[in-house]
């Protein structure tokens, strides 16, 4: 028997050893993931700290990608509304709801945003997000919010029932232990179908474990590159005169102080010697190598929902394909997830502070440029027809006339133009 084979042999001794000593129920995955996951290349399963670390933290792209969704969305505002008897919405002010966004965490000093970035960041990270609502002074109304580190939590099945199951969040962090109930906080997360870690949200970053970990090679051999190669090329003696080892040694001691590091690419260095030229070039295989990033950053704008033009990738990024891009980053990834957000943040926090009420949460995204229709193609449609001067106004995106009663009149196309750009109010003749 080789070496590896005793060592598998005695691998699988201690498995076996270790399942007759437990039951395999939720509360031991992660020790059983601890002991035996790291045979598994690249098989983060539900790590959060690897995730957040050599998947966010130490990858560029993902960074890039999972910043620019998080700024986007955090720039659109929220709204609260109350549903009206006839199936509308309206909007409510000053609530207490209102007054919790405005100090969520005076504690930690958080933000609204700040409560926006945690939970976007650990969401798109890890795949999962623990809200924490507190009350204070015997009131049952939210009023504080925290977010709990998802590499923190552990869940746990106590009954391992699949339809009515009782889980647990086990917090560890430090000195610091608790344990919540499904009650107690809201978990918001990417559904996983994988049976074994259902319980767990499902990262993109851990569907894209290998584009992750390409990416992270790459830029190391990129540095290893720039600090290897040094300087572009070198003159060299081209004399058949033999130099001496003591001559040699400091040849190359010399050498390497002159040559070496990113701060020399490109360089050339002269000798005082019968010199000749010689080029120091970056390999077919190298280019490829550098080459490869844009290949990367297309696999992992795909995996979340982005158009890769968004991120230096130059093939096809005309004008009108930008802002196609940015049309579609919105209504593929960030109207999504500012979905789930709303319906997490509505069956949480509205349905605490109010119980019998129909109120939601919502991002209002009427003030998004793109998102809104083509207004110089409108006008020009309906220059075609007969319209009053106020709707040809509002197509134009410029506001109503309100103090000349020819502004509500039906007009002919003939005289549109000048009741555009009509800025004075000016009263406009038309025909009723």
């Amino acid at each position: 028997m080789n070496f590896i084979q005793k060592v598998v042999g005695k691998i699988a001794n201690k498995a076996l050893s270790y399942a007759n000593t437990i039951s395999l129920t939720e509360q031991n995955r992660e020790t059983i993931w601890r002991e035996f996951g790291g045979l598994m290349p690249l098989n983060w399963g539900n790590r959060a700290d690897l995730m957040i670390r050599e998947g966010y933290s130490e990858n560029v792209d993902v960074y890039a990608i999972v910043k620019k969704i998080v700024d986007v969305s955090k720039s659109i505002p929220w709204v609260i509304e109350r549903k009206r008897v006839d199936g509308t919405w309206e909007k409510i002010y000053n609530t207490s709801l209102h007054e919790l966004m405005d100090e969520p965490n005076n504690y930690k000093g958080y933000t609204w945003n700040d409560i926006e970035e945690q939970t976007l960041l650990y969401l798109l990270i890890t795949g999962n997000v623990y809200l924490v609502g507190n009350t204070q002074f015997n009131s049952r109304l939210i009023q504080e919010l925290d977010i709990l580190p998802s590499s923190a939590i552990n869940i746990y099945n106590r009954n391992l029932n699949f339809f009515m199951p009782q889980l647990e969040y086990q917090f560890n962090f430090g000195g610091t232990s608790r344990v919540y109930t499904q009650n107690e906080l809201k978990h918001i997360k990417f559904y996983n179908p994988n049976l074994q870690t259902f319980d767990y949200g499902l990262s993109p970053i851990q569907v894209a474990a290998y584009v992750v970990k390409v990416g992270n090679e790459r830029w190391i051999a990129d540095a290893s590159i720039l600090s290897n190669k040094g300087v572009a090329g070198l003159i060299s003696d081209s004399s058949q005169l033999p130099m001496t080892p003591d001559e040699a040694t400091r040849v190359d001691a010399e050498l390497r102080n002159r040559v070496g590091g990113a701060h020399n690419f490109g360089k050339i260095i002269t000798t005082n010697k019968d010199l000749k030229y010689i080029q120091i070039g970056m390999s077919p295989s190298d280019m490829q190598l550098l080459e490869k990033g844009i290949v990367n950053t297309r696999a992992l704008c795909n995996v979340f929902g982005i158009d890769a033009k968004l991120f230096n990738d130059t093939a096809a990024s005309t004008f009108n394909n930008s802002l196609e891009a940015q049309k579609n980053m919105y209504t593929n990834c960030i109207i999504p997830l500012s979905d789930k957000m709303a319906e997490a943040y509505t069956q949480y926090l509205c349905a605490n502070h109010f119980p019998s009420q129909q109120v939601r949460m919502r991002q209002d995204f009427s003030g998004v440029e793109c998102l809104q229709e083509n207004k110089m193609q409108l006008a020009d449609f309906k220059m075609k027809g007969i319209f009053t001067a106020n709707e040809v106004r509002v197509a134009m995106g410029k506001p109503p006339i309100t103090d000349d009663p020819n502004a509500d009149k039906l007009i002919i196309s003939t005289t549109l133009q000048s009741t555009i750009g009509n800025e004075q109010n000016q009263s406009t003749t038309g025909s009723n």
